[in-house]
């Protein structure tokens, strides 16, 4: 049985990515490549946007062993900033919609985007990256702000990881 289950799907619907158990962290990251890609990957035709109002993206971290494509995984095109980067943004070529991050080296979580995400969707912890928040903005003092990234967050990877050992 597969507990607090979360969907992340496209706008129309073609692609579901399925994860489940207890998410890593809930973040919006206001790095200067997910800001770039939110802009970049917004201005796809039809792309729904990616970044709030004070340019962060909003990512529920999962363990990668938690995550798989449940429909349409087919249609799942990554985007990457630059072609040497080991970041991945996995969109929904049907309609264009930002579904989740993958990393072409052994990072063992994978964040899916917030606004696609239906079910036990955990609320967010933190800010994270602020030193990066483009001069001017304003932050909203919604959740704690990080200029990089708390002790709890990197704490919680840590566990996950030998979670994962553990459990194999």
């Amino acid at each position: 049985m597969k507990d607090r289950l979360v969907i992340a799907r496209c706008s129309c619907g073609q692609v579901e990515i399925e994860a489940w158990g207890k998410p890593i962290a809930s973040v919006i990251c206001h790095c200067d490549d997910c800001q770039a890609a939110g802009l970049a990957l917004a201005a796809l035709p039809d792309a729904p946007p990616l970044l709030d109002a004070a340019g962060g993206t909003a990512n529920v971290l999962y363990r990668k062993d938690r995550v798989t494509p449940t429909r349409g995984g087919h249609l799942l095109e990554a985007h990457k900033l630059t072609p040497d980067s080991k970041t991945n943004r996995m969109v929904a070529r049907c309609c264009n919609t930002p579904m989740a991050v993958t990393f072409d080296d052994a990072r063992h979580w994978v964040p899916l985007y917030r606004d696609r995400l239906e079910g036990a969707v955990p609320p967010v912890q933190w800010r994270i990256c602020t030193k990066f928040a483009a001069p001017g903005v304003a932050l909203p003092g919604d959740v704690p702000g990080h200029a990089m990234y708390p002790f709890s967050m990197m704490a919680g990877l840590a566990l996950s990881a030998v979670a994962m050992l553990v459990e194999r």
